[in-house]
């Protein structure tokens, strides 16, 4: 018995198929713009209809349900969906867990926040996109990988500017030979379209300057936002974004003969009265769940963007948020990827909320787990043993089986108020933050001479 991954059908059929009809005409009438010869070739070799003027690509109805047709399927019948996570760090500023106040980023906060997330068994990783610092300017892709491998974090692949191609292979040239491993094991780059269906002409040159080299770049969608790079409804965000995720995934075929059909989900609102993209609201919640019906349909697997908020600090707010989604995501049956202490709609980088988050992660997995319904799971012995009123504290089979039937807290509070009270009345952003102030600074990940010669490769990059 397994409680998330089951079917939560709130579509039609009828309106299932109004959804996949309206993709595909989307796909035939209007297609999608890659701006690259290259591609734009591959593209004609599997057989698609090229406008290279334009720099459009078409997709026939008929040829995208034949390909669909022939994706390797998602079991969903027997499907588990997982609970994973790692720390992301972006475009943020940190919150100091001691005084709890938004400062700038340093080498050492990065250290300590990198070593925070290897030590939480629910996080277990960092990863890094860009440069915190004022480094060389216009090298923030280069750097990335510096400190990522430097404190022992992943690099989260930002490419930013044509120019770097170069470098960026040379610094994993350099990773190859200093690890001791193929390339093709340690590259990691990607490119995200920005308008939707529509790979730009710096993203696709990134592309295809690998992909010639034998290195894929990964293509990540538009993130759509309802009322403005998409329709302000549900039923037509959804749908744009069926068409896109459908391309792409032909497009990884055709480059990379990938044959998993995956599609995912990261819509959002337009707040009309701000003009933010909040992470926080129900609306991405429905569409992940509206996704997730869909991928089923398709036998094809599916990831939604879940787990994140748009409050400041940590807060009631910001576990709502968390929560709304990444709940209904495993519910119905999709795989949760949490960017753990993120807060402020990737804004805020917080110790203290990543602590925070690693408890809530670890009461996720407990969703996904598989609880017994067996004669000894039931206990009919001891419970008729035990008779009308009777106490099953001290039975065996408690003692037996209550670490693996019951989840153990370590930051949500376990006592009663006087207890509490008497133990100094700490909330759990209170504990969090203890934790966070405990961890011990790690030293650098990399050699001395590997140290040098990326910053050597990063020095000599060639930047307009």
């Amino acid at each position: 018995m397994h409680v998330a991954g089951h079917p939560f059908n709130i579509l039609k059929p009828v309106e299932i198929e109004r959804i996949h009809s309206s993709a595909l005409k989307i796909l035939e009438d209007m297609g999608m713009e890659v701006a690259h010869p290259l591609l734009l070739g591959r593209l004609v070799e599997i057989g698609l209809a090229v406008d290279r003027e334009a720099q459009r690509v078409r997709f026939p109805a008929a040829w995208v349900e034949n390909w669909i047709a022939g994706t390797e399927k998602c079991d969903w019948d027997n499907l588990v969906p997982s609970v994973s996570a790692s720390a992301g760090i972006y475009f943020s500023q940190y919150q100091d867990p001691a005084t709890r106040e938004l400062v700038p980023w340093t080498e050492s906060r990065l250290a300590h926040y990198i070593a925070l997330a290897r030590r939480l068994p629910h996080v277990g990783s960092a990863a890094l996109l860009g440069s915190r610092f004022d480094d060389l300017p216009g090298r923030e892709a280069l750097y990335e990988r510096y400190y990522a491998w430097k404190w022992g974090a992943s690099e989260g692949g930002s490419i930013l500017q044509d120019e770097l191609c170069p470098a960026l292979l040379e610094i994993y040239q350099a990773a190859a030979s200093y690890r001791n491993q193929p390339i093709q094991d340690l590259f990691r780059a990607s490119v995200f379209l920005v308008p939707a269906l529509k790979l730009g002409r710096h993203e696709a040159y990134q592309v295809a300057y690998f992909w010639e080299r034998g290195l894929r770049v990964g293509i990540g969608g538009s993130m759509l936002t309802m009322g403005a790079n998409a329709p302000v409804t549900l039923a037509g965000s959804v749908c744009l974004n069926l068409a896109e995720q459908l391309a792409l995934r032909i497009l990884d075929w055709a480059l990379w003969s990938e044959q998993r059909l995956s599609i995912g989900s990261s819509i959002a609102p337009l707040d009309m009265r701000t003009i933010i993209r909040p992470f926080g609201r129900p609306e991405m919640a429905i569409a992940n769940l509206m996704t997730a019906q869909i991928a089923r349909h398709y036998g094809a697997n599916f990831w939604g963007h879940a787990g994140l908020s748009d409050a400041k600090l940590p807060s009631v707010e910001a576990g709502y948020q968390k929560a709304l989604s990444a709940v209904s995501l495993l519910m119905a049956g999709g795989s949760l990827w949490m960017d753990a202490g993120l807060l402020a709609i990737d804004e805020v980088c917080s110790p203290v909320q990543m602590v925070l988050d690693n408890e809530f992660l670890g009461t996720l997995e407990w969703f996904t787990r598989e609880f017994d319904v067996d004669d000894e799971a039931i206990g009919l012995e001891t419970i008729l043993a035990a008779g009308p009123g009777g106490s099953y504290a001290a039975e065996m089979h408690t003692a037996s089986r209550f670490r693996k039937e019951l989840w153990q807290p370590s930051i949500w509070a376990r006592e009663m108020l006087g207890v509490w009270m008497s133990k100094g009345s700490k909330l759990d952003a209170d504990k969090a933050a203890d934790f966070a102030l405990a961890v011990e600074p790690m030293s650098p990940q990399i050699s001395e001479e590997f140290d040098r010669e990326i910053l050597r490769i990063i020095e000599n990059a060639l930047i307009d």
